[in-house]
């Protein structure tokens, strides 16, 4: 039997992720396991490199993220054929509110990742298109100002205008992506049981603005009006474009969606919410 390959993503200048790789790595050997490092990891990290490394546009069947919420957020978006590789996620780091393996106990989620004992989770994302180029969010889009220049908007769902915006920007999250940015700015927490997309305006001038929930299926255009100041399109925080008056950002559901491992995933998730986002300090 063709043993398993499993690809190793870890979080940049981090002692403790790099400790922990270094254990995942042994643990997947004695697991009689093919050991690939990501190839940015493997550049990054000296104790790694005995490993031979891959390229995420050419993924191995299941990878394992060691890291924050960042470092998969990274991971997805450069991933090519997500719906073909499972996702397993350690969390080392500070906050990790979308990892569910705690370091100590990666040898034996480890040795169940290899055994398939394990749920798949499947989350939805959005495709966001925009001059120049078009990607794939699991978190959130954001429309924000340059240098604290207000910026006007205009917000259309199937062409349809629901809303002008002048102001600091535009949110517009995933259901995951509620407890992030858009939870900062004022949003609603999504319960994980509905799928749905959340615009939550960023410090609107109009004070009567509030977030709205739509369907997951919506196609929401964002216009930048021709009076605005220039701005920066944001995706889940690891690319920006810097767009102009008078382009169009338009945000439908993405074709592929991302799966996760999950063992545990704590069955209570306000629980969660309270100790990795609430708690925060």
């Amino acid at each position: 039997m063709q043993a398993n390959r499993v690809g190793i993503v870890v979080k940049p200048n981090s002692a403790l992720a790099e400790r922990v790789a270094i254990r995942a790595a042994r643990a997947l050997l004695e697991l009689e396991a093919e050991v690939l490092v990501e190839e940015t990891s493997w550049e990054a990290y000296e104790s790694l490199r005995e490993f031979d490394k891959f390229n995420l546009s050419d993924p191995p069947e299941k990878i394992v993220v060691i890291g924050g919420d960042g470092t998969l957020l990274r991971t997805l978006m450069r991933l090519g054929r997500p719906e073909d590789t499972v996702i397993m996620t350690v969390r080392a780091g500070k906050r990790g509110f979308l990892l569910d393996v705690e370091s100590y106990e990666v040898e034996e989620r480890l040795e169940d990742f290899i055994n398939g004992e394990y749920k798949v989770h499947v989350y939805p994302r959005l495709e966001v298109l925009y001059p120049g180029g078009s990607n794939c969010v699991l978190n959130d889009a954001v429309l924000v100002m340059d240098h604290a220049k207000l910026v006007r908007l205009s917000v259309y769902v199937g062409g349809e205008r629901i809303m002008g915006i002048d102001g600091d920007g535009l949110v517009i999250s995933t259901t995951v992506g509620s407890t992030a940015y858009s939870l900062s700015a004022g949003g609603p927490i999504i319960d994980p049981n509905l799928q749905v997309i959340v615009l939550t305006p960023l410090n609107p001038v109009q004070l009567y603005l509030r977030p709205v929930v739509l369907p997951l299926e919506a196609t929401i255009d964002v216009e930048v009006k021709s009076n605005s100041n220039p701005l920066y399109l944001v995706l889940d925080g690891q690319e920006s474009s810097r767009l102009s008056p008078g382009e169009t950002v338009r945000v439908k559901l993405c074709n592929s969606k991302v799966k996760l491992a999950r063992f545990k995933w704590w069955e209570n998730y306000y629980e969660r919410l309270y100790t990795r986002v609430f708690s925060y300090l």
